[in-house]
C-alpha cells in the first residue's frame, strides 16, 4: 500500500547537496522528506572527492619515497600493494559514512525513504512505496559519467569513476580518455603507484582552465612520466583478452585498462520532469 504524506520540504537525491539542504531545513524547523534510491552520500562520497583524494593521498606517499633528492634523501622504488591502497580507500569511505547515513538524517529528525522518485505533477513525487506531496522540492540528484559514443567502447569493461576503485589489481597500463581533472588525477595517481599510463584528449588538455596554471600542471605530469596526448580523439576502441587498444587520430595505443574521463551528464531520466513542469535538457534544469 502507498503511504501519502505531506511535507514542507521534499528533496530528491541524498548526495552533497540535497544532505546540506535536508540538514540546514530541518535544523531550522521544517517537515523534511528526503529520497534516495542509491547511496546516501552520493558522488562526493562514493565515488568522488573522498576515495580519489584517498588514493592521491597513497599515491604521494608511494612518490615522496622516489623524491627526496633534492633533500639529501636517496631514491628507493616504493614497493605498492594496489589492494592494500584500495583497501585504504573504502575505509576512508566507511569512516565518513556515518556522517551522512540514514540514521543521523533521521535523528536530525528527516524522513528519509531509501527509494528512487519521480514527479506525477509540480507538487507531488510518488516512489515504490509513498506519494509525497512539498510545498518546495529540491532537486539534487547530480550527475552520472557520461559515455561519449566510440565505436567499440560498450563491447568490452571500461572504467569510469564509479568503478575505478573497484580494482584490486594495479593496472599494467592505464588509458584514460578525457584530459579534465578527473582524468589527470586519476591518471597521477596511478602513475605513481606504478602504472604505465597515456591520456588521449580530444582537444586542448585542461581546456577550461587557465592556459598558465594548466601549462604548469601539465609539464609536472609529463615529467612524472604521464604520456599526455591532446587533440587525439579516440575513434575506436577494439577489445581483446590482453586490454584494449585504442585508435586515436594519430597512432594507436593499447593497454590493460580503459578509464573513461570526459565529464558528466545530469542524473535526470528517472524524475519525469515533465510532469513537473520543470524545463531541462541535456545540460541540466533550466527552471519551472
Amino acid at each position: 500500500m502507498v503511504e501519502r504524506i505531506k511535507t514542507d520540504l521534499l528533496i530528491l537525491g541524498g548526495g552533497s547537496g540535497g544532505l546540506s539542504a535536508a540538514a540546514g531545513a530541518a535544523q531550522m524547523g521544517a517537515d523534511v522528506v528526503l529520497l534516495e534510491g542509491h547511496k546516501m552520500g552520493g558522488d562526493c562520497l562514493n565515488y568522488g572527492c573522498v576515495p580519489s583524494k584517498s588514493l592521491l593521498a597513497a599515491a604521494k606517499a608511494a612518490h615522496a619515497m622516489s623524491a627526496g633528492s633534492a633533500f639529501g634523501i636517496a631514491p628507493v622504488a616504493p614497493q605498492v600493494d594496489f589492494a592494500a591502497a584500495n583497501a585504504h580507500v573504502r575505509n576512508v569511505i566507511k569512516g565518513i559514512e556515518p556522517h551522512d547515513s540514514v540514521e543521523r538524517f533521521e535523528g536530525l529528525g528527516v524522513k528519509v525513504i531509501s527509494e528512487y522518485g519521480h514527479f506525477v505533477s509540480p507538487t507531488v513525487v510518488a516512489s515504490d512505496s509513498h506519494e509525497s506531496e512539498a510545498r518546495r522540492i529540491v532537486i539534487a540528484t547530480g550527475a552520472v559519467p557520461f559515455v561519449p559514443p566510440i565505436p567499440g567502447l560498450n563491447d568490452g569493461p571500461f572504467l569510469t569513476n564509479e568503478s575505478l576503485f573497484d580494482l584490486t589489481d594495479l593496472p599494467e597500463h592505464l588509458i584514460v580518455i578525457g584530459a579534465g581533472p578527473i582524468g589527470l588525477e586519476m591518471a597521477q595517481a596511478h602513475r605513481r603507484l606504478g602504472s604505465k599510463v597515456t591520456v588521449l584528449e580530444a582537444g586542448k588538455a585542461l581546456g577550461k582552465d587557465d592556459p598558465e596554471a594548466a601549462g604548469l600542471v601539465l609539464e609536472k605530469l609529463r615529467a612524472e612520466g604521464i604520456d599526455i596526448r591532446e587533440y587525439a580523439a579516440a575513434e575506436n576502441e577494439v577489445w581483446s583478452d590482453g586490454g584494449v587498444t585504442v585508435e586515436p587520430a594519430g597512432d594507436a595505443v593499447t593497454g590493460s585498462q580503459l578509464l573513461v574521463a570526459v565529464g558528466r551528464s545530469p542524473a535526470l531520466e528517472r524524475l519525469n520532469l515533465t510532469a513537473a513542469g520543470v524545463e531541462h535538457s541535456a545540460k541540466g534544469v533550466r527552471g519551472t
